[in-house]
């Protein structure tokens, strides 16, 4: 197993159990403890776990995501309008990336029946929704299934978007600051929206306007790596005139 991998597999498994040792760690993941303590070190720089005697846990805001049902829910409204302003960004025939969050699987909703694209989709929900789309091609993207977000987190997902092409990539966040970029906290999963939005022409990032200004474990990616923003009326005009003087397209959905 490579790095990246076996990174990915630590994070789940910390996830999963809590507090764990370093020799447990070692053995379920076949390597040293050397290595798994050099992991741990880079991890913690970066944010991700803390350690504590004899071994490390993920930090709080990442073992405690709310689930998917729990969040689907939240600000409802506000993320069908603009998931009903992003459907009208996909043409006949393009290749479209959907993020796992709850606002890109709000998107499906608002997709015209007859409509033949390409969706690509590390989100277990998202594809079992854009089966009703019958005319939609569905690749989903394999790699370890996160149990609360019923989706795809690992590095080994990120690598396999890497080799992809896409039009489209609608990308969502769990805070942004105007300042700085979109936060986000887990970290397979923000290697697996940097590789949508390398991969892609145009990316678009969804955000309701509860999470702006709001702030998350680290900074994902600038906002000048977006071409448009999509929100709704809830946010701020200044925020909405920042991105536009920053040569932004944001797109208020009513």
């Amino acid at each position: 197993m490579g790095k990246s991998g076996r990174r990915s597999e630590l994070i789940l498994l910390l996830g999963e159990q809590g507090v764990m040792a370093v020799s447990d760690l070692a053995r379920r993941l076949g390597t040293s403890m050397m290595t798994i303590r050099r992991d741990l070190r880079e991890l913690e720089q970066e944010g991700a776990i803390k350690k504590v005697h004899g071994g490390a846990m993920l930090r709080k805001r990442d073992a405690e995501q709310s689930p998917f049902r729990d969040r689907v829910g939240s600000f409802k409204e506000e993320k069908s309008r603009i998931g009903r302003a992003a459907a009208q960004l996909i043409k006949e025939g393009d290749i479209v990336f959907f993020d796992a969050g709850t606002t890109p699987y709000s998107i499906v909703e608002h997709l015209p029946d007859g409509i033949r694209f390409t969706a690509i989709t590390i989100g277990l929900m998202t594809a079992v929704a854009l089966c009703e789309k019958p005319k939609v091609d569905i690749l989903s993207i394999g790699g370890n299934v996160h149990h609360s977000s019923y989706s795809v987190m690992s590095y080994v997902a990120a690598d396999a978007i890497r080799q992809l092409r896409a039009d489209l990539a609608f990308v969502s966040t769990e805070a942004v600051s105007v300042a700085e970029g979109a936060f986000d906290s887990q970290l397979p999963l923000i290697e697996i929206k940097k590789a949508m939005v390398e991969v892609s022409r145009k990316a678009v990032l969804l955000v309701d306007h509860s999470k702006f200004e709001a702030m998350s474990l680290c900074l994902s990616l600038p906002l000048d790596a977006f071409q448009t923003v999509i929100t709704d009326s809830g946010t701020d005009p200044e925020a909405i005139r920042t991105l536009r003087e920053k040569g932004i397209e944001a797109i208020v959905a009513e």
